[in-house]
């Protein structure tokens, strides 16, 4: 079992302190299509660890990569228990978002694609990515946080 207690890593007997905090999205939650984001990196012997929860569903995993940071396999992490997130902000439906705003920082297809997403209709998973990494500046710019 691998335990993750802010900001440490507990494999087995060994406690691993992280070598970066940073918080970026590393990847889409393949439970929910939700992002994931990091809580922290660490190195254990000639290996990446990159400790991640979803913004969507919450569902934590350990992604483990070589020292090439090649990916080797992703595996279950355990949140100690008051390791919640954040409390979500209100969040807005891309529909519910003026047009105009939205062309100011996504391309015709990734609003197409996000609409389509919400609705439960295909859509063009390249184009959901990109606009995902694009939210961050939509809501530093316009101070409206958009739901995916």
């Amino acid at each position: 079992m691998i335990l993750f207690r802010e900001p440490d890593l507990l494999l087995d007997d060994t406690k691993l302190s992280p070598v970066s905090r940073a918080q970026n999205r590393v990847g889409i939650c393949t439970a929910c299509d939700g992002d994931l984001l990091s809580l922290g990196y660490y190195k254990q012997a000639g290996r990446w660890l990159v400790a991640a929860r979803c913004s969507a569903c919450s569902r934590a995993l350990l992604m483990v990569y070589g020292d090439d940071w090649s990916w080797i396999e992703d595996v279950p992490l355990v949140m100690a228990e008051g390791e919640g997130h954040a409390p979500a902000r209100a969040s807005l439906r891309v529909s519910e978002v003026p047009q105009e705003r939205l062309e100011v920082v996504f391309t015709p297809a990734e609003i197409r694609d996000m609409i389509a997403f919400q609705e439960g209709r295909p859509y063009v998973r390249q184009n959901l990515y990109r606009a995902r990494a694009k939210l961050d500046r939509f809501e530093r710019l316009f101070g409206i946080r958009i739901e995916l």
